[in-house]
């Protein structure tokens, strides 16, 4: 088998499986007891297909619907029969066709149609980007395993960038005779939306794949075998019993339409193993900036398209290499899953949450209305904040907490955004909030690439752009070690930390560390009201100022050098004397009106983290900090098993009405969770910090959200708010923490992250 069965369910377990040396931690979903939503296979800007571990096919962004995104497709994909009996790959419901009436039925029990019978049970380990199966049939001859898997490769991006998933199905014989059968693979193709047609043409493909290529107007695609050996094709089996019983036998009809189905002949001795590859490659080169194909908004070519002229030459790349490509995806997992210095859960949940990579990603080329400024090579990358919910690409605060796996994997693609940011910021200095999307001033098309916005009409976000902006070029240049990286940036971000440092003109040394004028901008906790000095802002602010320093000392400018010195003492000076409430900092003090808070916000020391994680000295009072870790311990940690909570009472406040928006007062903010527990960490308490990490990854796993990952989980038993929100990612900055480093620490020889690139290295070149 390719892993253990019988292991407990959504709980971290230890066992050895294949392709690993070692044994491996990882989480059993079974088709029973499913996850909300199965593995993402794909790459980089490739779009994903979700192998739901029911053995159904569910969301698909890969023919370019993106908002919102097609499915769940709800079809069964694998299938086999012997003796004239069929068994398909699913735990779920499947339909029969009598006439022009479809009867369901249970595949779990007896079925109506005595041709078709499916799995007792399906046993799922995930581990991005592969996704194991392993069916249970207890009435079949044969058992049936799969290793599904999509190139990606940490350190390379170009083999990342491969649109296409091979499907390793391992038969098995476990009775004392021949078994003759067949295996059959179900794909919907494109709806009619995607391909721009109701026109589909089909050719067969030979050699070294056996299949069936498809192609429309604006999407094709291959579903073929690996190897030379005889296939049937036929059209697609859809989720009809009365089609997949008869398997051994036909196969659909397949004239001018988009779903195809390929079969493979077996003739297994006893105890023999076979294994079967089918490759799925798919080219769909254009997306629209209105999230499909018929939505509007400008045109953008995936970077995919540079390497891969059609879907033929992209499945005969894998074909060739996938042999390879599968060994240095299970090298680079190996070194993760060895590294014996960071819990077992977090080694998983690492591997895990670069999902959301694919999930989200886009990478266009150098082409209009992209602009001038962006390079032909290196293209212009970005994510989008969270597809189904709050569709935008390149919110900067989401790419603030999530873009660390970029900048230690894709540094390339790090920068290709970074220069968007640069070519985008506005002539007052401003950054961007968006490259385009829903919460733009004027909003625009969820997929755009150049259509950059400061953000929400009633209240920009310039508050804390700026420095997430300037944390970014500050992370690339430190994990590159890149000087050139920090000349190209370096006149933006002084810019930039001006316009920040100045956005509340008339309040002296105070504006440093204030909401801008008249109070009109958001925090990151955003749509909640707040007023005058905000400790968290402040914090921010002041961390920005230790960045830019550094660079200014960087390049030899002095003079700005010692601005950003006196600016931080200055803030320093109002933040402690205006910001503390005896136990922790307020959430705001206004001293022109008196308007106050001493709600505890669970992530008003980030500034600190910032600084610590960047390398430089912390940027509140040490003491201060120390009292404030203790002060949330006892409130906003105790108020939930969960994590932090991101608002919540002072102790022994009364009266204080302040509205914490759709956060509430049990709102928890995984990303936020995962910045307190690093401090807690950093402050020598290191079993504190790893507990409450684990406790919302926990809550997480449980919930079925492994690759479904919220951006606010209610403290209690209460809903979620989004899906696949990618700032998740800020979990990879747990590794050097733990291991008592900084932001560059993993990326030095020997470090995690250089083991991680030169383990999933290409050895045949």
């Amino acid at each position: 088998m390719i892993f253990p069965i019988e292991l407990p369910d959504r709980e971290w377990v230890e066992f050895s499986a294949q392709g690993f040396s070692d044994p491996v931690y990882g989480i059993i979903y079974r088709g029973s007891n499913p996850p909300v939503c199965g593995l993402p296979l794909g790459g980089i800007d490739t779009g994903c297909l979700d192998l739901e571990a029911t053995g159904l096919f569910g969301y698909s962004s890969i023919f370019n619907s993106l908002v919102p995104r097609r499915g769940p497709l709800n079809l069964p994909f694998l299938g086999f029969s012997v003796g004239s009996q069929t068994w398909v790959c699913s735990t779920l419901s499947m339909k029969e066709r009598r006439g022009t009436t479809l009867t369901y039925y249970d595949l779990k029990y007896q079925s109506r149609y005595q041709g078709v019978r499916g799995a007792d049970d399906i046993y799922y380990w995930g581990h991005y980007p592969l996704a194991d199966m392993e069916f249970i049939f207890s009435d079949a001859p044969i058992s049936l395993g799969l290793r599904a898997w999509s190139p990606f490769i940490p350190g390379d991006a170009e083999a990342s960038n491969t649109p296409a998933a091979v499907f390793e199905v391992h038969l098995r014989n476990r009775t004392s005779v021949v078994q003759n059968g067949s295996l059959a693979f179900n794909f919907p193709g494109p709806s009619e939306g995607e391909a721009g047609t109701a026109s589909f043409e089909r050719s067969v493909m030979e050699g070294e794949i056996s299949g069936i290529v498809v192609t429309s107007l604006q999407a094709s695609y291959v579903l073929g075998v690996i190897g030379t050996g005889p296939v049937r094709t036929g059209g697609i089996l859809g989720s009809e019993g009365t089609a997949w019983a008869v398997i051994e036998h036909a196969l659909p009809f397949s004239v001018n339409q988009p779903g195809a189905s390929v079969v493979v002949d077996f003739n297994l001795e006893p105890g023999v193993e076979q294994v079967v590859r089918f490759i799925l490659a798919w080219h769909c080169p254009e997306w629209m900036g209105g999230g499909t194909m018929t939505s509007g908004g400008n045109a953008y070519t995936h970077m995919y398209a540079r390497r891969f002229p059609d879907a033929q030459s992209t499945a005969l790349f894998l074909a060739r290499h996938h042999a390879g490509l599968l060994e240095r995806i299970l090298a680079w997992q190996a070194v993760l899953y060895n590294e014996s210095s960071l819990p077992g859960w977090l080694r998983d949940s690492l591997v895990n949450i670069l999902h959301l990579i694919t999930e989200t990603s886009v990478w266009g080329q150098a082409k209009p209305p992209i602009g001038e400024w962006c390079l032909e090579v290196d293209g212009l990358f970005g994510m989008n904040e969270s597809p189904r919910w709050c569709p935008q690409i390149e919110c900067i605060p989401c790419s603030f907490y999530g873009n660390l796996p970029l900048v230690y994997f894709f540094p390339a693609l790090a920068r290709s955004t970074l220069r968007a940011y640069k070519a985008y910021q506005y002539p007052s200095g401003a950054a961007p909030w968006v490259f385009g999307g829903v919460t733009a001033a004027v909003r625009t098309p969820p997929y755009e690439l150049a259509m950059p916005s400061p953000g929400y009409a009633h209240k920009p976000q310039t508050t804390l752009d700026g420095a997430c902006y300037t944390e970014m070029v500050d992370k690339l240049w430190q994990c590159t070690g890149d000087d050139d990286l920090l000349h190209e940036f370096y006149a933006s971000v002084k810019k930039n930390t001006i316009f920040t440092m100045n956005l509340r003109p008339g309040s002296g040394p105070a504006g440093i560390v204030s909401m801008p004028a008249d109070n009109n901008a958001y925090d990151w906790y955003e749509l909640c009201d707040l007023y005058g000095i905000v400790p968290h802002i402040g914090g921010i602010h002041l961390a920005q100022l230790r960045l830019a320093q550094r660079m200014a000392e960087a390049v030899g400018d002095i003079e700005f050098s010692r601005q950003c010195q006196e600016w931080l003492e200055q803030g320093s000076a109002v933040l402690e004397e205006y910001g503390w409430a005896g136990g922790h900092y307020r959430l705001f003090n206004e001293l022109e009106t008196g308007k106050r808070s001493d709600i505890i916000l669970s992530n008003q020391l980030d500034g600190e983290w910032i600084a610590l994680f960047h390398g430089l000295e912390g940027v509140f009072q040490p003491e201060r900090v120390a009292t404030t870790l203790e002060t949330l311990k006892r409130t906003s940690l105790s108020r939930s098993e969960y994590g932090a909570a991101v608002f919540g009472p002072a102790e022994g406040a009364v009266g204080d009405n302040w509205d914490p928006g759709y956060w509430t007062m049990q709102g928890i903010h995984p990303p936020g969770t995962f910045m307190v527990s690093m401090l807690y960490m950093y402050n020598g308490q290191m079993d504190i910090g790893l507990d409450l990490a684990y406790r919302v990854i926990k809550e997480i796993i449980q919930r079925g959200w492994l690759w479904d990952w919220p951006v606010v989980l209610d403290g209690g038993d209460g809903p979620r708010i989004g899906f696949d929100y990618y700032q998740n990612m800020v979990l990879w900055s747990l590794p050097a923490v733990v291991m008592d480093g900084d932001i560059k620490s993993p990326c030095l020889p020997g470090g995690l992250v250089d083991r991680i690139i030169q383990a999933g290295k290409d050895r045949a070149q």
